[in-house]
């Protein structure tokens, strides 16, 4: 698969990108994510062709510093820019390239008058220039002269009449009510830009049309192979469970179970839905992500699946059992995808009674849990709209009784593998064998210094990445330092299923702890580590 570095700073922008590059075998990653250091500044020029000179040469420069140029290292960044016809001459757009920074300043009220008062010529258009670094490798091979290609997109429409009021969407975030797509509407479109349906926006986005030449011009040179498909495994012998419910029934119990004494890899949906909403709205506090999980399974309801099957592709040999899952077309979606490869499923759904849930969501005392029974009847009926309704129902699944001690339901639990529990292992003897490997991948290092501070208890706390370089250098103090930059840059480049995330309440810094797949994670690191599989650099 090839990997694009994209120089931008707008995470919403990267995230556009990524949607477009969908069904095409690309991986697009933020610069941020190729370095932690670097810092891309976009100049503020009036000229299109100045503008992309002095922002590639921006990337180049900031690329070298970060040392993630190479021969064949491809890069893109990409401007947008609006000509609106009644404030524009000949030689000059208004507002140009400078749009982000005139929406700053701009309401719909000045422009109508502007454009009333310039004779009411309501015409414009958008335009995308995505530019390709062609690194030396290739300028070689292709036998190119210019150092980068561009590839435009235009979307020509009109400045609506009347200004709508609506909400940004909070599945695709480039659909808002900030940018100047509240104001455009596209020839032929049923509204502005911004408030239109996905699958209607698709057809006027001005961004797919130059992301489209760009993926024509690298598949035209070979640099975008069609996926192989894997060959079908013969099917495992031990039964992968997908266990559903609604909240406090007693799913992640049951998961954890198979985890501990059964060596069963635990994935939590929910973990890959917060990593589908970070990857679209980095870590924000004012959209709900049961808004964005309710709309994500409406519109696309393989969102968390796509991830958990990828990530287990590389587990195929592992018993796995995956917790949260809330339609049963994501369900329908993995099973089909991964039965392909020899991967089969029990689906259970844990029943109890609200009382009794409630009764557990208050003793657990998790932050944004609710305290009221009403609130949480709403949460319950936002989750059987989302489909959990729908899987209890479904012929194939079965129903583990959740409603009285603990003993009792993981006895069901016990029953339904079908072969005796495992001896729990010693964390501080795994833990032992962790600190006589000489050399232990930052990734690994993280997960299982988190797993050392561990509670089953919701309020275990969160950590910074000083603090967690500092339990890594404590467990492992002569042959496996890791320095707090290079913890900290691990975190900024990306997002991971493998953790939850807090931000501090005064300088908004962000803290970390194990999410309940990157338990699962580090108890499976430690079992491999103990066979001496893994864990080395």
């Amino acid at each position: 698969m090839l990997t694009l570095t994209f120089f931008t700073s707008n995470h919403t922008k990267l995230a556009h990108a990524r949607y477009l590059a969908e069904g095409e075998p690309i991986e697009i990653n933020g610069f941020r994510q190729r370095t932690y250091h670097a810092g891309y500044e976009e100049p503020r020029l009036h000229s299109r062709e100045d503008l992309l000179r002095a922002s590639y040469q921006s990337a180049i420069e900031q690329g070298r510093k970060a040392r993630i140029l190479s021969p064949r290292h491809l890069f893109i960044l990409e401007d947008t820019s609006v000509r609106i016809d009644a404030l524009s001459t000949e030689n000059t757009e208004v507002p140009g390239l400078d749009v982000k920074y005139w929406m700053r300043e701009a309401t719909f009220a000045s422009l109508d008058n502007s454009i009333r008062s310039a004779g009411g010529n309501r015409r414009a258009v958008v335009r995308s220039d995505v530019l390709l670094h062609i690194p030396p490798g290739y300028k070689k091979l292709w036998g190119m002269d210019q150092d980068y290609i561009v590839f435009p997109g235009e979307q020509s429409g009109t400045i609506v009449e009347h200004e709508s009021a609506f909400e940004t969407n909070v599945m695709y975030p480039w659909l808002d009510n900030r940018t100047f797509n509240k104001w455009f509407r596209p020839d032929g479109a049923s509204g502005p830009l911004g408030q239109l349906s996905i699958s209607e926006a698709n057809r006027y986005d001005f961004r797919r049309k130059s992301f489209e030449q760009l993926f024509a011009f690298l598949r035209k040179h070979k640099l975008l192979s069609e996926p192989v498909l894997q060959r079908q495994l013969p099917l495992q012998d031990h039964v992968n469970y997908i266990i559903c419910g609604y909240t406090c029934a007693g799913k992640t119990t049951a998961s954890q179970h198979l985890a501990r004494f059964f060596d069963y890899l635990h994935v939590e949906a929910s973990d890959f839905m917060y990593l589908a909403y970070y990857m679209r709205h980095d870590v924000h506090d004012h959209i709900s992500i049961g808004d964005f999980a309710e709309q994500a399974l409406r519109e696309k309801p393989e969102i968390a699946a796509e991830g958990i099957a990828k990530y287990l592709q590389a587990e195929m040999e592992t018993p796995c059992v995956i917790s949260g899952f809330r339609s049963i077309r994501e369900i329908e979606w993995l099973v089909e995808i991964l039965g392909q490869l020899g991967k089969r499923f029990r689906i259970v759904f844990v029943k109890a009674s609200q009382e009794a849930r409630f009764a557990r969501m208050a003793d657990r005392n998790r932050t944004g849990d609710v305290s009221d029974i009403a609130r949480f009847r709403t949460r319950d009926e936002q989750q059987r709209r989302m489909g959990l309704g729908v899987i209890a129902q479904a012929a194939r699944t079965v129903a583990w009784e959740n409603e009285s001690e603990l003993k009792d339901y993981l006895t069901v639990v016990n029953e339904d593998v079908g072969r005796s529990p495992l001896r729990v292992p010693d964390l501080f003897e795994s833990l032992s064998a962790v600190a006589s490997r000489r050399r232990l991948k930052l990734e690994d290092a993280i997960l299982v210094a988190l797993l050392t501070r561990w509670s089953d208890d919701e309020r275990r706390p969160y950590f910074t990445t000083s603090e967690i370089a500092k339990i890594i250098n404590e467990l492992m103090p002569e042959n496996s330092q890791k320095h707090k930059d290079n913890v900290s840059r691990y975190f900024n480049q990306n997002f991971y299923a493998y953790y939850e995330i807090e931000i501090g309440p005064s300088k908004g810094t962000r803290k970390y702890r194990l999410s309940n797949t990157g338990y699962g994670k580090a108890l499976r690191i430690l079992s491999l580590l103990g066979d001496g599989t893994e864990g080395r650099q």
